[in-house]
């Protein structure tokens, strides 16, 4: 996914997350009127979609970014910068704590998605607090070094300003004692 950026850590997904997806998928058939004939079709390739997509999810963090990679069929990936992560929320509904697993909702600044919606969703990382928790704190990091890079140009704008204010009495102390 990136070679620039060396890879801190690579989240494992949970095995009962296939069985999620396949349940997900029952439940949206249910809920579409139009879907129930095709519970029968989906209880015989469902698990086979539900494995594909599960062996297509990737998760990495690296030094300065979060890169997601998901899809069978349709293929996404995102890549987050960490200065941009504003929260990860930890959410689990009945059937993710019946599987016991939880699902990461990522909220960036300046995200495009409508007000309350995640910028990403991850569901099933094998201790999802654990890796909240490493992100966030890489994150800490890369916004501390950007901060303090910024004082630093600060800082030597400023000496810049001193220097010249410095140059300009030297120039007029020369004025006065040539006169």
């Amino acid at each position: 996914m990136s070679q620039e950026n060396n890879v801190l850590l690579t989240a494992q997904f949970h095995p009962v997350l296939k069985t999620y997806f396949f349940l997900m998928g029952i439940g949206w058939s249910i809920i579409i009127i139009f879907g129930i004939p095709f519970i029968p079709i989906w209880l015989i390739i469902g698990y086979y979609f539900a494995d594909r997509y599960y062996k297509s999810l990737e998760c990495q963090l690296t030094e300065r970014t979060l890169e997601l990679k998901k899809g069978h069929l349709f293929h996404i990936e995102k890549t987050i910068p960490l200065d941009k992560i504003q929260d990860i929320t930890l959410r689990e509904g009945p059937v993710l704590r019946a599987l016991n697993i939880c699902m990461l909702e990522i909220e960036t600044a300046g995200q495009s998605n409508p007000q309350g919606s995640s910028d990403a969703k991850i569901t099933g990382i094998v201790d999802a607090k654990e890796f909240r928790n490493r992100v966030l704190a890489q994150r800490d990091k890369v916004t501390e070094r950007e901060q303090a890079s910024s004082s630093q140009n600060t800082n030597l704008a400023n000496s810049g300003n001193v220097l010249f204010e410095i140059r300009d009495s030297l120039k007029n102390i020369e004025r006065l004692l040539a006169k």
